[in-house]
């Protein structure tokens, strides 16, 4: 919804619920004839502007919230680090160059600007 037709709806919104409060404390008054007749029309304008109001504020777009996952991985036992290269111009690689992108590591060589994923080979 444009912001335009949205402050018109909060307006004839508001100017519902205006007469609809009137029209309550009209049936209020000692001098009124109707039974009742007024009071209900004012709780029907007041429930008309609340509907306008609840449909305007359910149109509105929620906000997106970002999700950051974090993988963080514990070694048992001993581990032998080795020093990554570049399996084109065997140039060492920082964890810089390593990138993890939908479930797959990707390298790139900051030397040779060569990009590639990371294939593990089973240990079977």
């Amino acid at each position: 919804m444009s912001g335009g037709a949205k402050i018109i709806g909060f307006i004839v919104a508001g100017i519902l619920i205006l007469f609809g409060c009137l029209f309550i404390l009209a049936a209020t008054s000692p001098q009124n004839q109707s039974k009742g007749g007024t009071f209900v029309v004012g709780l029907i304008l007041i429930g008309i502007g609340l509907a306008i109001v609840f449909a305007i504020k359910m149109r509105e777009p929620k906000p997106v919230q970002k999700v950051e996952v974090t993988q963080k991985i514990d070694l048992t036992g001993d581990v032998k680090l080795e020093e990554m290269k570049c399996r084109n111009c065997s140039a060492p690689l920082s964890k810089d160059s390593v990138v993890l992108k939908e479930g797959a590591i990707f390298v790139s060589c900051p030397y040779c600007k060569t990009s590639y994923q990371v294939e593990e080979a089973p240990k079977w």
